[in-house]
């Protein structure tokens, strides 16, 4: 364990720093002496080394699956905020780290094991430059916001992080029962007239979900990461351990299980709503009845990414994310007391000026 730890270091060949995902270039940079390498580069020159070692090692040959489990906890460190507590990954590398929810600085706990390697991994599409201009482009106009979360040591805690998520794809049989309902209604002279039909309908049909997600992190808010969905599948890759050099990940507290519950919930919403559409033609639907069940089912355990900013005020949380493929935002705004009882009192001292001088006029009229 100790030698496969050495082995991928995701240093720079050519001066030996740290190399880091940028993803304005999408490729691997040394920010030291500004060498760029590919995602096929870095496994030809890593990979060459790790079989150079692989070949001098006594340990006995372990399988595919079983190496890439070994590879995974070598290579991975696991810091722990003391202050919230979050699990933070990164790679072996990493010296310090803050905490991407309340910015404190954390401490290393240990590796990780197998269980929490990541099966796929979307890269960083948008920069921090652009993450930037997005939360200014959010906040643009909005007045009441505090001092405080408008400030460049704030904005500075702008962080990327890739946050674990299930994937759930398989094929499904949905069932839909109702009575449907058709209304018409017409007039004679003064009498009005309503005819109502009711018809048994009944539905069935086979939907493909493809990689259904649901973050797996207790400590981010689901509905925060279901508004900046959807992500673009086609850019996935196959997990690496170098995409975790310079960003970390949050570690999932999620188990697939719990995952599946809110997974299977949105698939039977959206099953309604399709079943639903193909009873269109009846006024109303009523007594409506959905019934769900999988034919086949499968989970993939992955890395999306997310530009994740965090603010305390008050006692309560806000955040902004941004969509760290798509670019798409979204925020949970703190609002200022102080400067809404500044503008109301302006405003309202306005009104009691205006009425003043109204008065005066027809006082000296």
């Amino acid at each position: 364990m100790e030698q496969s730890a050495q082995t991928v270091t995701y240093q720079c060949p050519n001066c030996n720093a740290p190399l880091e995902f940028d993803a304005h270039s999408g490729k691997f940079k040394c920010f030291y002496c500004d060498s760029m390498f590919s995602e096929s580069e870095i496994q030809e020159i890593f990979g060459k080394r790790d079989d150079k070692v692989d070949l001098e090692s006594d340990e006995p040959t372990l399988s595919e699956d079983m190496t890439a489990q070994e590879e995974f906890t070598g290579q991975s460190a696991l810091y722990s905020c003391p202050n919230c507590g979050a699990g933070v990954i990164c790679d072996s590398l990493t010296s310090s780290t803050r905490c991407h929810f309340c910015h404190t600085p954390v401490v290393l706990s240990g590796r990780l094991s197998g269980e929490f390697k990541p099966d796929v991994l979307i890269p960083f599409s948008v920069t921090k430059e652009q993450a930037r201009a997005k939360f200014n482009e959010y906040t643009k106009g909005k007045k009441f916001l505090p001092n405080g979360f408008l400030s460049e040591a704030q904005i500075n805690n702008l962080s990327s992080l890739y946050v674990p998520y299930w994937l759930k794809s398989g094929l499904v049989d949905a069932n839909m029962s109702a009575v449907g309902k058709i209304i018409r209604r017409w007039s004679s002279g003064d009498t009005h007239y309503t005819n109502t039909k009711e018809y048994r309908v009944e539905r069935q049909a086979e939907f493909a979900f493809i990689r259904v997600p649901c973050d797996g992190s207790k400590r981010i808010d689901d509905e925060l990461m279901e508004s900046i969905e959807p992500f673009n599948y086609t850019g996935i890759k196959v997990f690496s351990m170098s995409y975790l050099s310079g960003t970390p990940a949050e570690k999932y507290d999620v188990k697939k299980e719990e995952a599946a519950q809110r997974i299977d919930e949105r698939v039977r919403k959206a099953s309604e709503t399709e079943l639903r559409r193909t009873a269109d033609t009846y006024s109303s639907l009523e007594s409506v009845s959905i019934t769900t069940g999988y034919r086949s089912e499968q989970y993939v355990y992955a890395l999306l990414p997310v530009w994740f900013l965090n603010y305390q005020y008050r006692g309560k949380d806000y955040s902004f994310v941004v969509n760290g493929q798509t670019g798409l935002t979204f925020g949970q705004l703190p609002v200022s007391k102080a400067k809404l009882f500044w503008a109301a009192f302006g405003i309202g001292f306005l009104i009691a000026l205006i009425i003043f001088l109204i008065g005066g006029v027809c006082f000296g009229g």
